[in-house]
């Protein structure tokens, strides 16, 4: 319990410093400023903050619950394909409306748009894989991966057939961006909807801990296993459908945090690697930022952790092949 505190502050401590950095390192050599742009910069980057917390959590929980729906450590929601409808809607709207329509312009409606077509896929993928009854994750996983592929050739067609103004539109709005996030739907839609459905998420945190002895045994328990595992997919979906529509994909951040808490804490319980996780997220994305913007690297942070996380995918593959 003393290793968890110590683990806890210094991770606590690590992203405290990187969020003050952040937000106030670009003070550093000005020899004057204005209070309208210090509350101008401070807001800006406060309202960033916020976001990438709100993504590390949504990245955490998803992930941390997803792995033990299906029993493993290398498995996120995305692969089930959320980042292909996403994508895939974007392409439809600019090749059927336009990249001047106001379904592309207009944050609210662009937002409300794409959040439902991901959250109705992955009703109509859950209902067509679990409608008899039974956990079957492993087919909603390979289900998931046929659509990934089938979404990401339609979306090549289409890119290759609609205007050139128009590609770069969708470019602009698919590709994953920490600096270009939809701020502007962050306070009245994306985080009330988060909130509402981390706290559900979290009442049902406590029955994690036994699904992780597997299905028969939490069973036995006095698990409901199938309505805690649809509910939680539905939740789920809910939950990177808003991160994908606020910054785009970030496949591999819930596969990089969550396994480092499982390595650092050695518990299976839920509650301590989802408050660890959560911190290396926000260590992740914040610390991530302020290194781009002070070094003035012109990439996504998104790149830097996809890389990351994709060697550390297959480190994670050659240990378990080794057991």
């Amino acid at each position: 319990m003393r290793n968890r505190t110590k683990t806890y502050f210094i991770f606590g401590a690590i992203a405290l410093s990187v969020v003050v950095l952040y937000l106030f390192y670009w003070l550093v050599g000005l020899e004057q400023i204005t209070i309208g742009q210090l509350t101008r910069g401070l807001s800006r980057r406060s309202t960033r903050v916020v976001a990438m917390i709100m993504i590390a959590a949504i990245m955490a929980i998803s992930s941390l619950k997803f792995q033990t729906m299906t029993q493993n450590r290398i498995l996120t929601p995305s692969m089930i394909g959320f980042d292909s409808t996403f994508v895939l809607t974007q392409t439809v709207i600019v090749f059927v409306f336009g990249g001047f329509s106001t379904l592309i312009s207009n944050p609210y409606y662009n937002f409300i748009i794409t959040t439902t077509f991901m959250v109705l896929f992955s009703f109509l993928l859950y209902g067509l894989i679990l409608r008899k009854g039974k956990n079957n994750l492993a087919l909603l996983l390979l289900v998931g991966l046929v659509f990934r592929t089938l979404m990401s050739s339609l979306t090549s067609f289409l890119s290759r057939i609609i205007d050139p103004d128009d590609f770069v539109t969708v470019v602009s709005n698919t590709m994953p961006s920490l600096n270009n996030m939809n701020t502007d739907i962050l306070w009245y839609l994306a985080l009330p909807i988060t909130l509402v459905v981390m706290v559900l998420m979290l009442r049902d945190l406590k029955y994690f801990d036994i699904m992780n002895l597997g299905e028969d045994q939490a069973k036995g328990l006095g698990v409901d296993y199938l309505k805690v595992t649809n509910r939680s997919l539905v939740y789920i979906a809910i939950m990177i459908s808003v991160s994908t529509a606020l910054v785009g994909s970030l496949t591999f951040l819930g596969l990089i945090t969550v396994n480092l808490a499982r390595e650092r804490l050695k518990t299976d319980f839920h509650k301590p690697i989802l408050i660890l996780s959560t911190l290396a997220g926000v260590i992740f994305l914040v610390g991530g930022q302020f290194v781009l913007q002070t070094f003035r690297l012109n990439t996504s942070l998104a790149v830097f952790i996809n890389l990351i996380g994709g060697l550390y995918m297959i480190y994670l593959l050659l240990k378990e092949n080794k057991k």
